[in-house]
C-alpha cells in the first residue's frame, strides 16, 4: 500500500481568485496538493528537493533528518542524533550546494553535516573561524557561497558583552562566506527583533535566558541562485535587492493587524513547549557544566499591532521570486507576497489554514500541513504558480 496520498492532477493544483484591489495583483490559492506524504513529522524545519524528485526533510522537534520519496512513500533516516562524524545535535536549516550536495545546519555543535546526493552523511564542516555567537544560515548561491546572518551577541555565547548586561544592537551584518577561504564579505545590515534577556549566576558561572519579544518588527531576507540577496524592510515595507544589479521596489500598502488575545494565547503555548531548544551555560570549572538555575524572564511586552510581515517567514524560489509571509489575524490562512527581481509585488499566494511554506523544488512548492487533532505535520507538494 502506498504511503503517498494522491490528490488532484497537477493542472488543478491551484486556483486563481479575484485580484486584490488595494495592490492590483492576482491572488493565487494553493487548494489541493498533487501529493501528500503520509508519514507525519513533528516539525518540518526545511526541505531540499533533489534532481530525482526525492526530498531531504529536517525535523527539528523529532531531531531527525529523512530522505523522503513521494513515488514510493519510503522515508529513510539520514544520520542520527549525536556528536560523531555522521551525527547532529540540533537539525536546523538545509543549505543546497551544487550537484545535489546538501549541508545540514547544526548550530548546537557549530558545524554543518555534509550530505551526499544519495542521502548519506559524508562528514562535517565546521562553522568558519570568527563566526561568534548565535548565527542564522539562510542558504547558498549556485557557486556554493554560503549566506549568514550575523549574531547579536559579540561578547560570548548569548552574553552581548563582558558582563552579560551590555546593550544589544538593533541590527546585524549580513555575511557571505566561501568555504575553504578565511573571512567574510559583508553585504549589508538587517534589523533584528527586540530581545528580552535575563542573566543568573556570577562571574565564574552564569546562565542566560533570552526570548524574542512577540511581534517585534524585523527585516527578512533570502538569497537567490545568482547571489543577489532580497531584503524585506520592516520600517517602510518594501523589498531591496543587494548585489549586482541593486534594486529597490516601491512601498507595499497593508492594513494594520491588531494583536488579539488569541495571538497571545498561541505565543504563550509555544513558550511552554521546551522541545527544540538548546541551552548555553558558561563556567563551572574543570570541564563541568555550570549548572546555574536559569533566571526568569519578565512578561512579554505586547504591541498593539503586528508588523507588516511574519518573522522568519521569507523564502526564495529557484526562479528568483522572493516570497514574504504577510501578517494575518489569528487563525487566518497564511498569505504570501511574491516579489520579482526589481522588488515589485507581482502576486499573492494563499495557503490553506494550518499550513506553512517550508521549501521549493525546481517547479514545486512544499508545504507543511499541521493536523489540528494530533499536532503532527504532513508534507505536501504543489506545483509552483
Amino acid at each position: 500500500m502506498s504511503l503517498v496520498r494522491s490528490a488532484a492532477p497537477l493542472a488543478l493544483a491551484f486556483a486563481l481568485t479575484a485580484p486584490l484591489a488595494a495592490q492590483s495583483v492576482p491572488v493565487v490559492s494553493l487548494a489541493k496538493p498533487d501529493a501528500e506524504f503520509a508519514e507525519p513529522f513533528d516539525q518540518v524545519t526545511a526541505v531540499r528537493e533533489l534532481r530525482d524528485g526525492r526530498v531531504i526533510v529536517s525535523d527539528l522537534l523529532a531531531k531527525g533528518v529523512s530522505l523522503a520519496d513521494f513515488r514510493t512513500g519510503a522515508a529513510t533516516a539520514i544520520g542520527r542524533e549525536g556528536q560523531g562524524p555522521g551525527e547532529f545535535a540540533f537539525p536546523s536549516g538545509l543549505v543546497p550546494l551544487p550537484g545535489d550536495t546538501t549541508l545540514l545546519v547544526d548550530p548546537g555543535q557549530r558545524r554543518f553535516l555534509k550530505i551526499a546526493p544519495e542521502g548519506k552523511p559524508v562528514g562535517t564542516v565546521p562553522f568558519p573561524d570568527g563566526l561568534g555567537g548565535i548565527v542564522t544560515v539562510r542558504g547558498a548561491d549556485r557557486q556554493g557561497r554560503i549566506y549568514i546572518q550575523g549574531s547579536l551577541f559579540g561578547g560570548g555565547p548569548g552574553l552581548g558583552g563582558p558582563d552579560g548586561n551590555g546593550e544589544l544592537p538593533d541590527s546585524v551584518a549580513l555575511l557571505r562566506w566561501t568555504p575553504g577561504r578565511a573571512g567574510f564579505d559583508t553585504l549589508g545590515r538587517v534589523k533584528v527583533p527586540s530581545i528580552a534577556r535575563a542573566v543568573s549566576g556570577g562571574s565564574n558561572a552564569r546562565a542566560v535566558v533570552m526570548r524574542q519579544q512577540p511581534f517585534s518588527a524585523s527585516d527578512e531576507w533570502s538569497v537567490a541562485p545568482d547571489g543577489r540577496v532580497a531584503v524585506a524592510r520592516a520600517g517602510n515595507y518594501h523589498v531591496e535587492w543587494l548585489g549586482t544589479p541593486r534594486a529597490s521596489g516601491p512601498a507595499v500598502s497593508y492594513a494594520k493587524v491588531p494583536v488579539s488575545q488569541a495571538d497571545k494565547d498561541a505565543i504563550n503555548r509555544q513558550a511552554r513547549d521546551t522541545r527544540g531548544r538548546f541551552t548555553v551555560q558558561e563556567g563551572g570549572g574543570g570541564g563541568r557544566p555550570a549548572n546555574v538555575p536559569p533566571p526568569r524572564l519578565p512578561e512579554p511586552d505586547w504591541p498593539e499591532f503586528k508588523p507588516p510581515f511574519v518573522g522568519a517567514g521569507a523564502r526564495m524560489a529557484p526562479s528568483g521570486e522572493f516570497w514574504v509571509q504577510r501578517s494575518q489575524p489569528a487563525g487566518a490562512a497564511p498569505l504570501y507576497d511574491v516579489f520579482d527581481g526589481q522588488g515589485r509585488l507581482t502576486k499573492q499566494v494563499r495557503l490553506q489554514k494550518d499550513s506553512r511554506l517550508v521549501g521549493f523544488g525546481a517547479t514545486s512548492v512544499y508545504v507543511a500541513r499541521t493536523d489540528t487533532e494530533d499536532e503532527l505535520q504532513y508534507l505536501q507538494r504543489f506545483r509552483r504558480p
